[in-house]
């Protein structure tokens, strides 16, 4: 990134990314604070992804 005179680094760089609150069971996906997850019977975290592609059928 180029440098603008009057700013500040921490002013022009993103934010850092945030840390995941937890971890998909299935297939270790990071989830974040707001994601959606799905518990299974055996109380396993389940990210969309993998609860779609074990318990989904399309008729």
């Amino acid at each position: 990134m180029e440098n603008i005179p009057g700013y500040d680094s921490w002013k022009t760089t993103p934010p850092d990314d945030p840390d995941p609150v937890a971890f998909c069971d299935n297939c270790d996906a990071p989830l974040y604070k707001g994601d959606s997850i799905y518990m299974h019977i055996n109380e396993e975290n389940l990210c969309e992804v993998c609860m779609n592609d074990m318990y989904r059928r399309i008729l």
